[in-house]
């Protein structure tokens, strides 16, 4: 279990979990779950995993220093064929592992044998995923940089839960699918000057000038998708070849594509003179995108400002929720649900807290790029006491405890005071929130607290008579009063004379 668990390093204060996909007795679906939880990697966690106990574990690669020690593209495809991947990796020679992943996808996993940043963990994988035709795929860690201690990044499910009959397991230089002994004792590690140092050897081709994604899909004869590869060819002939670029399309037409297009299909394409950009985020180009090297290149973006990468939202699940999501690999944080539905303060946060300018989306496209993000949004429960509830019930507490006089009567309930009467405290809800609350500027408004309290505090509202008024009083069981021991002050003796 050691080596596993120093392969597979990452944060220490919080953890993943999740439950998958059951049936119960009744042959009913119990749909699966997978959530953060704010507590340590312990020992037990490791090894409950490795012998099939759920949840299974899922680790946060990126560290307090965000640093991290491995990091993986997760592959989200049912219908995989991970030889075929393999074979790739090994073509072009990279240092990688190939994993079945939970869903049947694939995990290709990069691990290094010293801590290196996370950024260049990232951007190395980015540009690796672009290469293997998975340029869509989430890369682990998805963060750059934790915003704070409040902030958990994103967890990746671990391979071999259940470890002797897995069916997360990593797989050979062949394809064949090994134990975690046998993982553990091949697996490829680099240094962190090796990492530094890696390139992505791609080979030349005519497109070696413009999108990386024309240069992949190029390298077989193309009978799909092939309206909207016409479209991106299109818009790099123009750039190339001003004058010349309606007589290229026929080349490209019949050089690449089976079955190639019907002469009067291309001269529609010929007659639309509109500047157009490249359309990175559509498939199959997204697939094989590689944004940071296309931006380098004579013919590649250049300027054109292309909306960014979204990744890993998670909601602190509060009464008012707050959320996190990737851009880009940056770290934004989102102050309440309307940044999710309304472009412009969406944007407006990105501009404030990593300083770029994103393109504006029809409402349309928008829409497209935040309903998936919200479908797997991850739900992770707040600090310990950060919630209103918890600082309520705190609260609450301190002013039933404090204000209980000995003697008291429930006239003095009138005057502010809590009136203690059969193990219950009895008080006036106004002076609690007038007098207590908004002295400590609780930002709740009274309606809502007073439900709250009722709801989650096990209040109660009692009609009572003091004197010869009927009012309405909380009620709640007595709370036992902290006896809080103080050590003595020393005084040290001073001789007199």
């Amino acid at each position: 279990m050691k080596e596993f668990v120093e392969l597979f390093t990452g944060l220490e204060r919080a953890h993943g979990c999740t439950y998958v996909d059951k049936k119960d007795t009744d042959g009913l679906k119990i749909k699966g779950k997978s959530f953060v939880k704010r507590e340590p990697v312990t020992e037990q966690l490791w090894q409950n995993h490795l012998n099939g106990i759920e949840p299974s574990l899922g680790i946060i690669p990126i560290n307090e220093d965000n640093k991290c020690r491995w990091g993986c593209i997760d592959v989200d495809k049912y219908t995989l064929d991970h030889s075929a991947i393999i074979k790739k990796i090994n073509s072009f020679k990279l240092p990688l592992t190939v994993c079945r992943s939970k869903s049947g996808g694939a995990h290709i996993f990069l691990y290094t044998s010293d801590d290196v940043p996370a950024k260049l963990m990232r951007d190395k994988l980015m540009s690796i995923s672009a290469i293997l035709g998975f340029g869509n795929a989430e890369v682990f860690p998805k963060q750059v940089q934790l915003k704070s201690q409040d902030d958990t990044g994103n967890f990746l499910n671990l391979p071999y839960f259940n470890c002797k009959n897995s069916t997360r397991y990593a797989y050979d230089n062949s394809g064949n699918a090994i134990t975690i002994d046998s993982f553990l004792s091949n697996v490829k590690r680099i240094t962190p000057e090796e990492l530094q140092s890696l390139k992505i050897e791609r080979p030349y081709s005519e497109f070696s000038d413009g999108p990386p994604c024309l240069e992949s899909l190029t390298r077989e004869k193309l009978n799909d998708g092939r309206d909207r590869i016409l479209f991106q060819y299109r818009v790099y002939a123009k750039k190339k070849w001003p004058e010349e670029w309606r007589n290229k399309l026929n080349y490209f037409n019949h050089k690449y594509f089976n079955p190639p297009y019907p002469d009067d299909t291309i001269e529609k394409f010929k007659k639309d003179n509109k500047e157009y950009g490249y359309k990175c985020h559509e498939d199959p180009m997204c697939d094989h995108c590689d944004k940071k090297l296309c931006g380098t290149r004579k013919f590649g973006v250049g300027r054109q400002k292309i909306f960014p990468q979204l990744s890993g939202l998670q909601k602190i699940n509060l009464e008012e929720p707050y959320y996190f999501i990737n851009v880009d690999g940056d770290r934004i944080k989102l102050d309440n649900v309307d940044y999710l539905l309304q472009q412009r303060l969406f944007k407006r946060a990105i501009a404030k807290q990593i300083n770029k300018r994103v393109p504006d989306l029809t409402k349309k496209e928008f829409g497209e790029f935040m309903d998936p993000l919200m479908e797997t949004m991850e739900i992770i429960e707040p600090p310990a006491g950060s919630s209103k509830i918890e600082q309520l019930t705190d609260n609450l507490e301190e002013w039933c405890t404090d204000r209980t006089a000995e003697g008291s009567v429930k006239e003095d309930m009138i005057f502010g005071n809590v009136w203690n009467f059969e193990n219950h405290h009895h008080f006036i809800y106004t002076h609690f929130f007038h007098k207590f609350l908004l002295r400590r500027k609780w930002p709740a408004k009274q309606e809502e607290t007073l439900t709250w309290l009722v709801l989650h505090c096990n209040c109660e509202q009692v009609r009572m008579s003091i004197g010869k008024k009927k009012l309405s009083v909380m009620r709640v069981k007595q709370f036992k009063k902290q006896n809080v021991k103080t050590q003595p002050i020393q005084y040290k003796k001073e001789d007199a004379f």
